[in-house]
């Protein structure tokens, strides 16, 4: 068998193997493929940025962990541009794996941020029931709405960030991490829309066409689409993590996946040229 026969007929063990070997070297090993920030990446990150200092900005986790790899490097970047900006943080969420999403991105954060305490810089309220009900009620009592405990169990009273958020009034900016029901249309109806406040939302990749209508409309400021966005705002803030390298190893298998393709193609040009 020729070397071009060979090229039209390689063993797909081998094509399978050579994926796991590139995507585990980049996951590794970034190696900082180019990355273009588009607008609505843009556009959120400036609302968050131009937030006063000492402000607060509510993030809430309306996801699972099946949506760890899209919105968790999201929630992240998103919490060290607001700790960098000097914002205080209240995270909460209406999908009950809510409080454990915020966990995950506080426990990694705040080992950059050793100035930030909890409770005085970070509250994790958790999930809480009621979603459109829970909304409505926070925008008029947010820790009755809460139940007046956090996800750790601690009583609001004794959390000092919690006297200074009583109701949703008191936050300057809604980020919301969104993959499905209940999620930015609810906020908008029942939040940002009332009271005229800023929404911006990081959306997994087969969500972001529901929500363009209302980030054309305005009533959503900016919106991260799915890993891509999430790679851009960490860009943005400087500090590069597991989007970026995801996004590379997401190109470097469509790289090697072409390569494959030309290879087979070229195979077959060539054997068919020699053919009586």
């Amino acid at each position: 068998m020729s070397l071009w026969q060979r090229a039209q007929n390689i063993d797909r063990r081998f094509i399978y193997l050579m994926l796991v070997v590139v995507v585990i070297y980049v996951l590794i090993k970034p190696i900082g493929l180019p990355i273009v920030v588009n607008k609505e990446t843009q556009r959120a990150y400036d609302a968050v940025d131009k937030i006063a200092a000492g402000s607060i900005l509510f993030v809430s986790a309306d996801y699972g962990s099946s949506s760890i790899p899209e919105m968790l490097p999201a929630e992240k970047a998103v919490l060290r541009h607001a700790f960098r900006k000097g914002l205080k943080v209240v995270a909460g969420g209406m999908w009950n794996e809510a409080g454990a999403m915020h966990d995950l991105a506080w426990q990694e954060v705040s080992k950059d941020f050793p100035d930030k305490k909890y409770g005085v810089d970070f509250v994790n309220v958790g999930y809480k029931p009621g979603d459109k009900v829970l909304l409505e009620r926070m925008v008029t009592d947010a820790h009755q709405a809460l139940l007046g405990v956090d996800f750790y169990a601690k009583n609001f009273v004794d959390l000092p960030l919690m006297g200074e958020f009583k109701t949703m009034k008191d936050a300057k900016m809604v980020f919301a991490f969104t993959s499905g029901d209940p999620g930015e249309k609810e906020w908008v109806k029942m939040v940002t829309d009332p009271l005229r406040m800023p929404l911006a939302t990081a959306a997994t990749a087969v969500s972001v066409p529901g929500q363009m209508p209302l980030v054309q409309s305005g009533q959503i400021v900016g919106i991260l689409k799915g890993m891509g966005g999430a790679a851009e705002y960490e860009l943005l803030v400087k500090s590069p993590g597991s989007a970026i390298a995801g996004m590379d190893a997401q190109s470097a298998t469509h790289i090697l996946m072409v390569l494959f393709i030309v290879l087979g193609n070229a195979g077959y040009l060539m054997t068919r040229k020699r053919t009586p």
